[in-house]
């Protein structure tokens, strides 16, 4: 006989759903949803309209920002992006989004942690299964998750991880766009860890440097002038953008000649290298040891890469304009 499955009323749904065993959801805080309109702790509650756009198109846009000793690090520039990422999707945002900061303030007094990561998206939201976002009926929606800040160990910091190059070319369309559409970047990281290695890194089809899968990517030369991408080519970092301006201070007392964007080949990043390092929300500044299996400078995260990290997390740990309480 076939399978008979059962039909929950909402209360059993509910009832199986909290008792599950889903141990990776203790990792997770607080959701908000406009669609709900309102807030929960029960992460094994939490969902997504099967019919929202964002679900079944990845019509949606998102950020990732850090929550450190109970301040927001970049929200005025992280929600700025969003804004941008928004309106090259024809996205309009929720009323809910100019309450943003009031959300994450009472996100925050419900779980209690300090230390934690914001996700912040905004969906087409639901309506139909359709690929026209005019069938959006519902409108857009504003959905917040905290959850645990995870950060790589202090030895993993000093020893450096190991990048691999993406055997197709990075995505060119929307790239300079923060959508939710990902496959991209799932499946180029799927090929550097299928490859043995921790990150990825792609070029695109004119052979050009990008990034990695949810990190950006620099170059800093034996010649001491650190490189990153163009922006018109790649995601623009809110960490990245950062972590240059601290680097214009290393110009400033000599240990760097320049800072700025420059496109490079793979030959070109490769043989001109003297460090190479990752540079996002969640790790700040991570340098790498190995790319393609070929050691980069001596084979571990370099000086600069442990400054510019040093420099960054004081930054982010002060209590300094860049910085928004939630207390």
């Amino acid at each position: 006989m076939p399978q008979q499955w059962p039909a929950f009323s909402p209360q059993e749904l509910a009832r199986t759903l909290l008792a599950g065993d889903r141990p990776w959801l203790k990792d997770f805080y607080v959701m908000f949803s406009s669609y709900w309109g309102g807030f929960s702790q029960d992460p094994a509650l939490w969902g997504v309209p099967p019919d929202d756009h964002m679900v079944h198109r990845g019509d949606a846009v998102f950020e990732s920002l850090k929550c450190a000793d109970g301040r927001v690090y970049c929200l005025p520039e992280h929600m700025e992006r969003m804004r941008f990422s928004a309106k090259g999707l024809e996205l309009q945002l929720p009323k809910e989004f100019d309450d943003l900061l009031d959300i994450i303030r009472q996100a925050r007094a419900l779980d209690g942690h300090d230390d934690f990561t914001i996700r912040v998206t905004v969906s087409r939201g639901p309506g139909s299964f359709s690929v026209n976002p005019y069938d959006s009926a519902g409108g857009s929606q504003l959905y917040v998750v905290t959850y645990k800040l995870k950060t790589p160990s202090e030895e993993q910091y000093k020893k450096g991880v190991t990048l691999a190059t993406a055997p197709f070319p990075a995505k060119d369309e929307y790239a300079v766009i923060k959508s939710c559409d990902y496959l991209h970047n799932v499946l180029a990281k799927k090929s550097a860890v299928d490859a043995g290695a921790q990150y990825v890194v792609s070029f695109d089809r004119e052979g050009c440097l990008t990034e990695g899968a949810t990190e950006n990517v620099v170059v800093v030369t034996k010649d001491g002038d650190l490189c990153a991408p163009s922006f018109s080519r790649i995601l623009k970092g809110v960490t990245l953008t950062r972590v240059m301006d601290i680097a214009r201070e290393l110009v400033a007392e000599g240990t760097l000649r320049s800072v700025g964007n420059r496109d490079m080949t793979e030959k070109e990043a490769k043989s001109e290298a003297g460090e190479v390092f990752l540079a996002t929300t969640s790790f700040g500044v991570l340098g790498v040891s190995h790319w393609d299996n070929e050691p980069v400078g001596e084979g571990k995260a370099g000086p600069i890469s442990l400054e510019l990290l040093r420099r960054l997390e004081k930054d982010v740990r002060s209590n300094g304009p860049r910085n928004t309480s939630l207390k």
